[in-house]
Order: C-alpha cells, then structure tokens, then sequence
C-alpha cells in the first residue's frame, strides 16, 4: 500500500504553536530576549545591544569642571583684594611722607585692579584723613578723589600722574570752639560755648557764644592759599569789661599740604563747619 494520504477538504490540521526561543525540541516555548521572564529584556539599564548608559558620569564631569573654574575665579579675586590693598597702602604711605603727617585711608576704585595695574591706568582713588593737626586747631575731616590716575611704570618707586582731583577741608564747629577757647586767651572766659553761621550777618559770618558771657560776631576768610583767618568783631556787655581793650585778636587756621597738590581755591561757611574747597590739574600724586 501507499503511503500518501490526500489532502482533506478543509485543509491540514491546525499545528501547534511554534517555539518562540527558535526551534527547540518537545514542544516547549523558552522564555527569550525582550521578554519578562528569565531572560534578558531591557530593563536594569542596559541599551540595545547590552551596554550599560553612563548620563551620570557625564554630569558629573561637568559639576567637577564647574568647581574647579569657581575656585580659579575665587583665588584670583583673593589675589587682587590682596594686590589692593597694598597699592593703597603704598600710596597712604607716600601722601603721609608728603607733609599731611597723618596717614589717610586709600581706596582703590573698580574691579579687577590687577587690569589696572596692568595697564598702568587706575580709574580712580578715594583718600580720607580725619583729626589732622595743623598748630593750635584741628581739621576735623579731609576728601578727596583722584580719576584717571597714570602710573610711570609697575615698580615700587614709580611715579604718578593725576589728571584731576578734587577734595574738601573741613573744621567742624565744636572742633573749631574746643580750639578758640584755648587760643584766644582772653581774661574770663575759658571757654567757647559754640560757633554757629550767621547768615543774617552774610554768607562768611558766624556767631560766637562767649561761654555765656556775651557773644561776638566774627567773619570767616581766605587770606592766602593755605591760610583761614577768623576775625572778631568787638565785644559787649561783660566779657568787654574783662577783656579790657574790648576785641579779640585774628585767629589764622593754617592748612597742611593736601594730599597730591591739592590747591585751595575757595573757604566757605557751612552748616557742617568751615570747608575749604581745593582742586588740581595734571598733578603727581607725591605733590
């Protein structure tokens, strides 16, 4: 007999199911890649083609770089604070040396400074000096500001070269009273009790209280580049009597060298005290 069986109306019988895993044996599907089971699928980190992605080294590279550029940046500010501040305390020294004999405070205008110094140009420097003898009286504060300040080379002897600066003198009223009582040595009176303006007198008059005794009236002038004189007018009432010949003698206020050849160019009355007003041009800064 024949082993050949006609096709039956209807078709073949349904097979079963192949195996997913590729053929193997018995009927059995193996769990295979992508799937959930045993087998490798694309969870746990790995791409594709089983390698592992590293986005967070990447990252972390970078915050280590970031870091690092912050600290650069944070020492080279120490740096240039630390280069400041000895410029500044360069130029004090020199201003002191100059004839103002009190060491000022400096600053240094803008940032960086190291720019500057590189450049030889400095933006501008703030000076301050406060309490400055000069004689019998006491200049309570002096300003001033230097833009545009050239230096000659980066040596520790260099020079300066101001393009301008301006500043003020002042002799604030107590200061000025604690003074005159000491000065004017007038019989009576040992003291002054206050100076204050008065403007009903003009613009460079003041009011002098005669520790209660009397008051005078007195006028505030320039009368050379350097020098302030006060001159009283005459006394009333009981202090005339102890003075004897009734006045007090001109009081001169001499102003020291400011600080790189400041010029006075004006001296006004004012309700903070006596301000001298001084300018410069094309200066140096050890003038």
């Amino acid at each position: 007999m024949s082993d050949y069986q006609p096709r039956p109306p209807g078709g073949w019988p349904a097979q079963p199911p192949q195996s997913s895993g590729g053929g193997q044996g018995d009927g059995f599907a193996q769990p295979g890649y992508g799937q959930q089971g045993g087998g490798y699928g694309q969870q746990g980190g790995y791409g594709s083609r089983g390698r592992v992605a590293r986005p967070r080294r990447r990252r972390r590279g970078w915050v280590v770089l970031t870091v690092i550029l912050v600290m650069i940046v944070a020492i080279l500010a120490i740096g240039d604070q630390i280069a400041k501040g000895i410029a500044e305390n360069q130029i004090a020294q020199k201003i002191e040396t100059s004839g103002l004999n009190t060491k000022p405070s400096v600053g240094i205008e803008g940032w960086p400074f190291l720019t500057q110094l590189a450049a030889k140009d400095i933006k501008a420097i703030d000076i301050n000096a406060s309490n400055v003898k000069t004689g019998q009286f006491e200049i309570t504060s002096i300003k001033a500001r230097a833009t545009g300040v050239h230096l000659s080379s980066l040596s520790a002897n260099a020079s300066a070269r101001i393009d301008q600066i301006n500043g003020t003198a002042t002799i604030s009223y107590q200061s000025l009273a604690n003074d005159l009582g000491n000065a004017i040595n007038l019989p009576g009176v040992s003291s002054i009790g206050s100076i204050a303006p008065d403007p009903s007198a003009g613009p460079d008059a003041v009011k002098v209280d005669l520790g209660g005794l009397a008051s005078v009236d007195a006028t505030v002038k320039q009368t050379a580049p350097n020098k302030i004189t006060i001159h009283f007018g005459a006394l009333g009432g009981i202090a005339s009597l102890l003075g004897g010949a009734g006045t007090i003698q001109d009081q001169v206020i001499t102003i020291p060298p400011l600080p790189a050849g400041l010029v006075v160019r004006s001296v006004a009355v004012e309700p903070q005290g006596i301000v001298a007003t001084a300018s410069a041009t094309n200066t140096t800064l050890s003038q």
